[in-house]
């Protein structure tokens, strides 16, 4: 597994040296879009459809959509890059609970590094005595992010990028608000149901059956995988002999 990016996490006045891993894997399965001719990969180009023209890289900026169509390039300004890169500065300690799943993104692992090793040990243990995790800064290619810091099984500390309040949508905490009465009785029924359901999580039961399929999937149809190079040359072969049945034909007849 190749680290991500070596950094520090700072707490108070302690600095530990970290790698970061990148925990979970892509649950997609990489497939690309192909030539069904010859099996080639798509390439998309940047195109201009006013000037009908491709564009190349050095021609590109970037810029943000406001209203009745127009754009406001961003790419003359500065940007400053945030400073503390690759310093995860822990700024607050929480109950895990008071952390809303729907804040959590993206997933890594922290290994520590020469010299960090007894700072890691100590962070992880009190998180895991005191029942909390850490509420963290971190700079993330090139950008501010929020993330928590907490100790996974008792034994290793993962860290989970945040997304920002103003990122979720409050519309939907209005979709629970029903008027419809619920019976004591129909109340009691379903709490029975729901006990009577409850069982211990156990993630292995639950494969991504879907990935599997497809990876299966692709497996069987190994043999029949196709090589563009080939398809070319071959092309070329074909193109070449016809040119030359062409010219003996063309020089038959002249003769």
């Amino acid at each position: 597994m190749r680290s991500l990016y070596k950094g520090v996490i700072g707490f108070g006045l302690v600095s530990i040296p970290i790698q970061v891993y990148k925990a979970l894997d892509d649950e997609k399965v990489e497939v690309h879009w192909l030539h069904k001719i010859c099996g080639s990969r798509i390439q998309y180009q940047k195109y201009c459809p006013v000037c009908r023209t491709e564009v190349e890289a050095g021609q590109l900026v970037r810029g943000a959509p406001v209203p009745n169509g127009r754009y406001v390039v961003l790419d003359d300004e500065p940007q400053e890059t945030p400073a503390h890169d690759h310093t995860v500065s822990i700024i607050s300690f929480h109950l895990l609970n008071a952390i809303d799943p729907v804040y959590y993104k993206q997933a890594y692992w922290l290994k520590p590094m020469a010299g960090g090793h007894k700072g890691y040990r100590l962070l992880r243990d009190t998180m895991e005595q005191t029942n909390l995790v850490a509420l963290a800064e971190l700079t993330l290619r090139s950008k501010l992010s929020l993330a928590v810091v907490r100790a996974y099984e008792g034994s290793t500390l993962m860290m989970h990028t945040l997304h920002y309040p103003e990122s979720l949508r409050q519309e939907g905490t209005r979709f629970g608000e029903i008027s419809v009465p619920v019976s004591d009785k129909e109340q009691d029924m379903a709490r029975i149901l729901v006990k009577h359901m409850q069982e211990p999580f156990v993630p292995e039961r639950y494969p991504n059956l879907a990935k599997r399929q497809l990876l299966e999937r692709i497996q069987a149809l190994m043999p029949t995988a196709r090589n563009t190079q080939n398809y070319q040359a071959t092309e070329e072969v074909i193109s070449l002999m016809e040119q030359l049945r062409e010219s003996v034909s063309h020089e038959t007849r002249l003769g």
